[in-house]
């Protein structure tokens, strides 16, 4: 039976946009950009630190000295700053009970730091059992590569194809895609529909209780 999942982070269990943002805008500013309106963190963000500075700077002149000034700014007033508006989005919290309750093994997997990933899911997330919680950890590709995703199958003693994977942006699509799982766009999230059936969407869901009523029979 198909009870796996894992879940994308930032856009699917935790609205963190404003505390990117506010984060973000404190490294552009502490260099002497201007900062960013933070709805625009939408498109910056999912592929890690590293690159949401290379893409706040696409259109500016941009070393890799520069960004990573730019991270090591973000990530230490992160560090200071991360639950000042970060929430869980409506319906997740009973969600993640219902999957709970019916024995699902769960999983976390982000693009977000191995630290700020783990920091979050203490945070907000410690009232559920999740089997692993994986952000970006040295050594291993960042999503979409398929190798987290991979190892965390291994880790749960399930085939990549017994394991759903819900996410809100194309990078969560690929990765499910070319890891075999069953990918679950969340339209809450991120990115819009159509980029989510771009990339492989096999499900889309709008509100976390379509998760429910997804892997009801499951």
């Amino acid at each position: 039976m198909k009870k796996n999942i894992v879940f994308d982070l930032d856009g699917t269990l935790l609205n963190t946009l404003e505390d990117i943002a506010i984060s973000a805008n404190f490294a552009l500013v502490s260099l002497g950009f201007q900062p960013q309106e933070s709805a625009k963190y939408r498109y910056f963000v999912g592929e890690g630190v590293f690159k949401l500075f290379e893409n706040i700077f696409a259109s500016n002149v941009q070393t890799p000295e520069l960004i990573q000034q730019a991270v090591t700014l973000f990530e230490t007033h992160y560090t200071k700053q991360f639950n000042q508006n970060t929430k869980l989005y409506e319906g997740v919290s009973k969600m993640l009970s219902f999957l709970q309750k019916r024995n699902f093994k769960m999983a976390i997997l982000s693009n977000k730091p191995n630290s700020f990933t783990k920091m979050c899911a203490i945070k907000y997330l410690r009232s559920w059992k999740f089997d692993v919680v994986y952000g970006v950890r040295e050594g291993v590709p960042r999503k979409p590569h398929p190798r987290g995703a991979l190892e965390i199958c291994e880790l749960l003693h399930v085939k990549p194809n017994d394991c759903y994977y819900l996410g809100d942006t194309m990078i969560d699509m690929k990765t499910a895609n070319s890891a075999g799982m069953i990918a679950i766009g969340a339209l809450w999230g991120f990115r819009e529909e159509n980029e989510l059936r771009e990339h492989g969407a096999q499900y889309l869901v709008q509100t976390p209780s379509d998760v429910i009523k997804l892997l009801a029979e499951v």
